[in-house]
């Protein structure tokens, strides 16, 4: 996360007018937390009701997954972290996959040279 909170810091005090900073770190400071409001009352039954069965004596993942994680109680619970870490990396391969986005650095390199 702080690589992520960093680099998105830089590309919007670089690339968004300092007048406009205020609303624009409001929106994304909303879209966040209200993000961490979903996960945390979605996660709870999510590992109560859906993962640690899984990975219960008796679970159907038991053979394919219990052994990278384990069997028993609260292996659920690992399982939903290495899948919320794979989603996070496919996310930020995706991020950086896009034109836009990598070329936000180049776009002020550029804006600095005209004004010289």
């Amino acid at each position: 996360m702080p690589f992520i909170n960093t680099s998105i810091e830089v590309l919007i005090r670089k690339n968004i007018d300092n007048g406009k900073q205020g609303h624009v770190w409001s929106i994304i400071s909303m879209v966040t937390y209200l993000g961490s409001i979903i996960a945390f009352a979605v996660a709870g039954f999510l590992a109560d009701k859906i993962f640690n069965p899984l990975l219960e004596l008796d679970g159907l993942l038991v053979e394919k997954i219990g052994f990278v994680v384990g069997i028993g109680d609260s292996r659920g619970i690992a399982l939903m972290f290495i899948i919320s870490g794979l989603m996070i990396s496919m996310i930020a391969l995706l991020i950086w996959q896009n034109k836009k986005i990598r070329t936000l650095e180049d776009i002020e390199g550029q804006r600095n040279m005209q004004t010289y």
